[in-house]
């Protein structure tokens, strides 16, 4: 179980990366609409935090998609 967890939340990372980066954001400017200090976005990315319900509402809001988004990519198996 925690094994997939850990492959979830790097696939996670890697959508909130991409999106960003897709958006030419850089992770302060994220960080600052999160509300969040850069390195939880750092950690986000590399896939070394799952990040909780209202840290994944506002990066969905800051990278301007929906929650679903940010969580199509990840694998349920």
């Amino acid at each position: 179980m925690q094994k997939l967890y850990k492959k979830q939340i790097k696939q996670l990372g890697k959508e909130v990366k991409k999106l960003r980066e897709q958006r030419k954001m850089t992770q302060q400017e994220l960080a600052d609409l999160c509300e969040v200090d850069i390195r939880t976005v750092q950690r986000i990315e590399a896939g070394e935090f799952g990040s909780g319900l209202p840290i994944l509402f506002a990066l969905s809001e800051a990278l301007k998609v929906a929650p679903s988004k940010l969580l199509e990519t990840v694998s349920l198996v």
